[in-house]
């Protein structure tokens, strides 16, 4: 964890670390939730390609690479550029969001969200409350939930790479996704398609 030094007060820096554990504990859930659906023996589409690796290792390494960068003590000019102070609370209230954003896509799914990307022949197209804009809304809390970490650390390149890293890995699941409910949910799926957005409303 990151020492109170880099923040400007005491309530940042356990707010941030509050933040950051129940993010944690946000995925931690995720993954036992979505467990037993994993594991099903109903699957009919089953074309992962890597993608669910792909996440969690950007996930993982996105945290990394926030707390990295501002314990730099060297090449300070490059590695430990900082935002201003103003951002760090910003950047909690985005972490937060992006938790309750992703529970809310994943509890919305409810049987039909899994970690890996499959549909069975019991599963519906949910195109209703918060799919109803934006058909990856899991997707935009994973990625408000990382540019927060390293927005509310202050590290300006550490926030561009997260950017970077995120747009790639989330793209590539998206893709791959997004072709296996277009082969399964057929004219449903690309019609809905069509009045969505993939990840952020109104923009993308």
């Amino acid at each position: 964890m990151c020492d109170i030094s880099k923040f400007s007060d005491s309530a940042s820096y356990y707010m941030y670390h509050i933040a950051l554990i129940l993010m944690i504990a946000a995925e931690a859930f995720i993954v036992i939730y979505t467990h037993p659906k994993d594991r099903g023996t109903d699957k009919i589409n089953r074309r992962d390609k890597g993608t669910k690796w792909l996440l969690m290792i950007n996930f993982y390494a996105c945290i990394y690479l926030s707390f990295f960068m501002v314990g730099q003590k060297g090449w300070d000019s490059v590695l430990n550029t900082k935002l201003p102070v103003v951002v760090t609370y910003p950047g909690i209230i985005i972490m937060l969001a992006g938790i309750i954003i992703r529970l809310w896509a994943v509890l919305t799914l409810k049987r039909s969200f899994t970690l890996s990307v499959q549909t069975s022949k019991e599963q519906h197209l949910i195109t209703t409350g918060i799919y109803k804009k934006v058909r990856n809304p899991a997707y935009t809390g994973s990625i408000c939930s990382l540019v927060g970490t390293a927005l509310g650390l202050r590290g300006a390149i550490a926030l561009a790479m997260v950017l970077i890293f995120s747009s790639i890995c989330y793209s590539a699941r998206i893709s791959v996704e997004e072709e296996v409910l277009r082969s399964h949910f057929g004219n449903e799926f690309t019609e809905y398609e069509k009045r969505t957005y993939r990840l952020i409303p109104y923009v993308w």
